[in-house]
């Protein structure tokens, strides 16, 4: 596709409810398509490759929320088959991006100066280009960096596809019956939060100053000076991408790859209250051999306050410790459970022991199997689907159950997760104000 089609395209679907609703409409049925021959094998890989780079190509040309989507099921095990699945993975970096020439006046506009004399040296080959902007390589003061430059009208595509969520009610990526107008209502607030790049800035500073005593994290240096709502300029990082480090890395660098991304995940939510909301393999950088995990992206962040945080925690010590007859008080607490005496707790023991089964289990592998059972587990099969209500705080920890799982079964990664679960655990919660 030529880049004046794409901006057209762009232009189009940003401009246009009908157009975007006709295009939504359609790449839905073929992720339903692809959905179903998961379980129906009638088609055979090439079939399903043909699927998967249709789908590739109509989310990339549409960027924004519908790329958004393609790039959760280019790695959640078990939602589509996995030729499929392996199509879409270029989703993670990007496919077809914008020229230049089209992305020059965001920055010249945002930070009022022509990009010569902003940067030294500015690559116009984008490194990355994900579902709301482009990221290319620079020189800044001497220094490698890299911009990440904002779609022009991707804000607008974002209201769009969130109307056209709230009219289809299509709840299925977290597996509740929430009302459409708390979960439209939280991705409103996420994505206009990951829209202002101001925003992103601040969460990676944080995130840095929260992890600055972790030798084995790397999180890139924001360049105020280079920087706006629409435009992030950060240090170059250096590592290998996921894809490549899993098949040249042995299993001992995989495994302690896996417990790096574990524990920064779990030490964020119960050290300091927040959560990297987009754990998907184009955010990781392996600079050591999974020694050390550059993070990147801090535009989805959810931060929560104590009490959250605490109800959390207790519901992992009821778990843990095997107290069954807690389970229903710490379910109401949560939120939840807005009916327990329709609420089947029996069942939901199984699910939480589902969840908990790698922290269970002296040494766990975690594997394409164990994040396939969630599909049934957690949803077609669930009793308890209809009857639970997601509290807006809760919405984005299914991209741990679902995201953080795949990307460890991705890696094949087996550890002593029950230990790093219970230290994170046990680490005193200390948030940072914002």
């Amino acid at each position: 596709m030529s880049d004046e089609r794409k901006r057209d395209k762009l232009k189009q679907i940003t401009s246009s409810w009908a157009s975007r609703t006709l295009a939504s409409g359609r790449v839905a049925l073929r992720l339903s398509s692809a959905a179903g021959r998961r379980v129906v094998r009638a088609a055979g890989e090439a079939s399903d490759a043909h699927l998967g780079t249709s789908i590739a190509d109509d989310l990339d040309a549409m960027k924004g929320l519908a790329m958004k989507a393609g790039q959760m099921a280019s790695y959640l095990e078990g939602s589509m088959p996995p030729e499929a699945q392996r199509m879409l993975r270029r989703l993670q970096q990007g496919g077809e991006p914008l020229e230049l020439a089209t992305l020059r006046p965001v920055v010249e506009d945002s930070l009022g100066a022509t990009l010569e004399a902003l940067f030294e040296d500015f690559d116009p080959e984008p490194l990355a280009s994900a579902s709301i902007a482009q990221v290319h390589r620079a020189t800044f003061e001497g220094r490698d960096v890299v911009v990440k430059i904002q779609y022009p009208h991707i804000a607008e595509t974002f209201e769009v596809d969130l109307g056209h969520l709230r009219r289809i009610g299509a709840l299925a990526w977290f597996g509740s019956a929430m009302q459409a107008g708390e979960l439209v209502g939280e991705l409103r607030d996420r994505l206009a939060e990951e829209c202002d790049f101001e925003v992103e800035a601040n969460n990676q500073r944080r995130f840095q100053a929260l992890w600055a005593g972790a030798p084995w994290v790397q999180i890139p240096e924001v360049i105020e000076a280079r920087s706006s709502s629409v435009v992030l300029t950060s240090t170059f990082a250096e590592g290998q991408s996921f894809y490549p480090f899993i098949e040249a890395a042995d299993a001992g660098a995989r495994n302690l790859a896996g417990e790096r991304l574990f524990s920064f995940a779990f030490g964020s939510i119960f050290g300091h209250g927040c959560l990297h909301g987009d754990p998907h393999p184009g955010n990781y950088l392996f600079p050591e051999h999974g020694e050390q995990v550059v993070f990147l992206d801090f535009g989805c962040v959810r931060w929560f306050d104590a009490e959250f945080v605490q109800t959390w925690k207790r519901l992992a010590r009821v778990v843990l410790e095997g107290r069954r007859a807690d389970l229903a008080d710490v379910m109401v607490d949560t939120g939840m459970v807005p009916d327990p005496d329709r609420y089947d707790f029996d069942y939901h023991w199984q699910v939480m022991r589902y969840l908990y089964e790698p922290f269970l289990t002296p040494r766990f592998r975690y594997t394409h199997d164990y994040v396939k059972r969630s599909w049934s587990l957690l949803a077609w099969d669930n009793p308890n689907l209809r009857r639970t209500r997601m509290p807006r705080p809760w919405v984005l920890t299914s991209r741990l159950q679902w995201g953080l799982n795949s990307v460890l079964a991705l890696l094949g990664a087996e550890a002593d997760f029950g230990t790093l679960f219970r230290e994170a655990l046990q680490t005193p919660l200390v948030i940072m104000p914002r």
